[in-house]
């Protein structure tokens, strides 16, 4: 018999789905913020882009 606190096909609990989701949104954040700093600096300080 299936338990029904488990959220399908994980095997884990809807809190520590919720749990991992909340992790993967802040590296996601993280990762994106670092990919624009990246991207400004490399437009500031290389000539041929400008």
């Amino acid at each position: 018999m299936a338990d029904d606190t488990k959220v399908y096909p994980t095997g884990l609990t809807e809190k520590e789905a919720l749990e991992i989701n909340e992790g993967l949104k802040w590296g996601t954040r993280l990762y994106g913020a670092t990919a624009i700093l990246a991207h400004i600096l490399a437009y500031a300080l290389t000539p041929w882009l400008k």
